[in-house]
């Protein structure tokens, strides 16, 4: 018999949280459910640790990728494997509360296919003053849709419009989502590297609407060692700047955003979405064109990195070439105005000189 939820926890490398996160699984109230380990070939002990756990509890099943396919594969991947009518995604270093599964459950009853609940985070010891200050000054952590229970496709698309880029939900550990969702909306998108988990749920619930559970019922924990932490420091530019970029794409011209499409419409002056496009896109390519984020290593460049994207986003280098005499004429305007108001300050600088040679002038002809 098939279990009602799957509990899918994508592994690489996680040996140092996943007792925790396994623990907090197993002890949920609610039983009906299979727990699929799905490691993406990690060189630790992750699968040592997975196993040890599945040989006590028969609901575990442990599966090693072939390859490696990188961390939106990887969740794709268990989406693939698992058996539940619902998929909830629990991180290999984060943990959910005894009785997430039950309340989760409970609001199944709500009729809409994607459920999220609040989360609160952990911060690791070494973790950055800052960073702890923008998580929790995120619009996510101060709860946008309040305590309303069943958010509407409607709202839930008029804020993902007025917040372009900001996860509004939480972490897929605060998620739960029926599996007829992939199947409706696709899965998740590869090409996305940090909003992966933000941009699929928005996919979903401006179709579908969604259902809160407005308890804390997960915990998120933020560390050094994370795929955030890694983009933020090997990859800005490609996280920050082309990950909104191919969002905004998407929001333009994605026909499973029509709904965000049709709330831009009705806004006064009218949100164009596909001129925001070619703005976004000429901003991404005047960046890697200047070499900002150049502190980045050379694999991770922000010209081989926009030239990545693409090559699977193919109106980018359209939108780019279309407009190629307007960003260079908007270019050298730039670095005209740049280089009058440097000769105006030279001349400034100068002047006095320029007033003695002048008399001196006027001294010479005298004489």
């Amino acid at each position: 018999m098939k279990p009602f939820i799957s509990v899918c926890i994508p592994t690489y490398n996680g040996q140092k949280y996943l007792k925790d996160t396994l623990d907090s699984v197993l002890l949920q109230t609610y039983k009906d459910f299979e727990i699929l380990i799905v490691d993406d070939r990690s060189s630790d002990n992750t699968i040592d640790i997975a196993e040890e756990y599945a040989a006590r509890d028969t609901r575990i099943e442990v599966i090693r990728n072939p390859q490696n396919l990188g961390l939106v594969g990887n969740w794709n991947r268990c989406i693939e494997l698992a058996n539940g009518e619902w998929i909830k995604f629990v991180f290999q270093d984060d943990m959910i509360a005894p009785n997430c599964l039950e309340k989760l459950f409970a609001a199944t009853q709500l009729g809409k296919p994607i459920i999220y609940c609040r989360r609160e985070f952990i911060f690791e010891p070494e973790t950055d003053e800052e960073v702890k200050i923008a998580y929790l000054n995120h619009p996510s952590a101060q709860n946008p849709f309040g305590d309303t229970v069943n958010i509407s496709a409607q709202q839930y698309s008029e804020l993902a419009l007025k917040e372009i880029g900001v996860n509004l939900v939480g972490e897929p550990t605060s998620i739960m989502l029926h599996r007829n969702v992939f199947y409706q909306f696709g899965l998740f998108n590869p090409h996305l590297i940090t909003i992966c988990d933000l941009e699929f749920c928005t996919r979903v619930a401006i179709n579908t609407g969604i259902s809160q559970v407005p308890e804390v019922l997960a915990q998120f924990r933020v560390h050094g060692t994370s795929m955030t932490s890694f983009c933020s420091k090997n990859r800005n530019y490609r996280a920050k700047i082309l990950d909104e970029l191919l969002l905004i794409h998407d929001f333009a011209f994605h026909v499973a955003y029509a709904p965000i499409r049709a709330v831009a419409q009705q806004y006064y002056p009218e949100t164009d979405l596909a001129h925001l496009f070619d703005q976004k896109t000429f901003s991404a390519w005047k960046m890697a064109r200047k070499g900002e984020y150049s502190n980045e290593e050379f694999a991770f460049s922000p010209h081989i990195e926009l030239e990545k994207v693409s090559k699977f986003y193919p109106l980018i280098t359209r939108t780019i070439n279309r407009n190629a005499i307007e960003f260079l004429k908007h270019d050298i305007l730039q670095k005209m105005d740049l280089l009058v108001t440097s000769m105006k300050g030279r001349i400034k600088h100068f002047s006095p000189v320029v007033e003695y040679m002048k008399d001196r002038l006027k001294t010479s002809e005298k004489s």
